[in-house]
């Protein structure tokens, strides 16, 4: 789980230097990404 919410920090460090309004919107959101991945994987792991 806390790799999945990292590679989204990282992510978001990676786009927040190109894209504005900068890096501490991007972080949040790729952390956020990083979390909803982990839960729609391991809803998908209950249902099999």
């Amino acid at each position: 789980m806390w790799i999945k919410i990292a590679v989204g920090a990282v992510l978001g460090l990676i786009v927040g230097h190109f894209v504005p309004p900068g890096y501490a919107l991007w972080v949040v959101l790729g952390v956020i990404g990083g979390y909803l991945v982990e839960l729609l994987v391991g809803k998908k792991a209950d249902q099999e």
